[in-house]
C-alpha cells in the first residue's frame, strides 16, 4: 500500500529532485504558489515551492526500493525517525490539493480563506470590515468592502488585515 513521505532536497533543487524521482518510477507532489518578485523595476510572477527544500514522494515500502531515494540527484534524504521513513497523513496532501487552483496553491495571508470576515487595521480603509477575496501577491490582498451600499473590490496591504471571529 502506498503512503506519502517527505524528502528533503538540496537548496533550490526541488525541480531536479522531482524529475529524477519520476524517472525512477516514484509518484511525486511538489506544491507551488505564485509569488511576485521585483527586480530592476520589473515585476514578475513566478512559481515557487510551497515548502522550500522539501518534496512529497508516494512510496509502496513493500514493493519499491525506497532507500534509493536517498541517492537521487537533488535529494538529501527522506525524512526518517529511526531507520524507516515516517509517512505523512494522506489528509495533509488532500488538504493542500484542495487549496489548488489550476495546479497552483492559493496562499492566503494569516490563514484567511475566501469569504472570511476581516477588519482593516490601518490605512485608508482603517476600521472598515470587509470580506477577504484573495491574495494578489506576498504583500497585498483583495477585499470586498461595503462602500455606499455596494460591494467594491479594493486592494490593501495584507499586514493591515485581521480576521474577525
Amino acid at each position: 500500500m502506498k503512503h506519502w513521505y517527505v524528502a528533503r532536497t538540496k537548496p533550490n533543487s526541488e525541480d531536479r529532485a522531482q524529475w529524477h524521482l519520476r524517472n525512477q518510477g516514484f509518484e511525486t507532489y511538489l506544491p507551488r504558489y505564485r509569488k511576485q518578485i521585483r527586480h530592476a523595476r520589473k515585476v514578475q510572477t513566478v512559481l515557487r515551492a510551497l515548502f522550500p527544500g522539501y518534496i512529497f514522494v508516494s512510496i509502496d515500502t513493500k514493493h519499491q526500493n525506497w532507500a534509493s531515494i536517498n541517492g537521487t540527484v537533488g535529494v538529501v534524504s527522506l525524512v526518517q525517525f529511526g531507520d524507516r521513513p515516517e509517512p505523512v497523513s494522506a489528509g495533509i496532501i488532500d488538504a493542500i490539493r484542495d487549496g489548488e487552483e489550476k495546479g497552483v496553491v492559493k496562499v492566503a495571508p494569516q490563514g484567511l480563506k475566501k469569504g472570511d470576515r476581516i477588519v482593516v487595521r490601518e490605512g485608508v480603509f482603517a476600521e472598515h470590515t470587509a470580506l477577504f477575496e484573495e491574495e494578489c501577491d506576498e504583500k497585498r490582498s483583495f477585499l470586498l468592502l461595503d462602500l455606499m451600499g455596494r460591494s467594491v473590490r479594493v486592494n490593501v496591504e495584507s499586514e493591515h488585515l485581521m480576521a474577525i471571529s
